[in-house]
């Protein structure tokens, strides 16, 4: 299996009823898929995730991650959160 670099994806809670940071994070890892691994940053209102998909012969893993990220943000769990950063190697030296 090919070590993949973290993709970085941050949601932001976008209003009032949208669940708290702690638990739209432990839904969002819940829906990873098997094999996947991530790292969670979680703030007031955004939760920052480092996403390494698992390997999966000629991709880079990004087009998975944003795969990932549009049903994750489409089930009815994580209502009021939104994506607010990019599906794309992680930033700050990560990888």
């Amino acid at each position: 299996m090919t070590e993949r670099h973290p993709h970085e994806v941050v949601l932001l809670r976008a209003g009032p009823a949208a669940a708290p940071e702690e638990i739209a994070v432990i839904r969002a890892v819940g829906l990873l898929p098997p094999g996947w691994t991530s790292a969670q940053e979680v703030s007031a209102g955004r939760i920052r995730m480092l996403i390494r998909p698992a390997d999966a012969p000629g991709e880079d893993g990004a087009d998975a991650v944003r795969g990932w990220l549009a049903r994750t943000l489409a089930d009815g769990s994580l209502h009021g959160w939104r994506a607010g950063g990019r599906a794309g190697p992680g930033a700050g030296g990560a990888g």
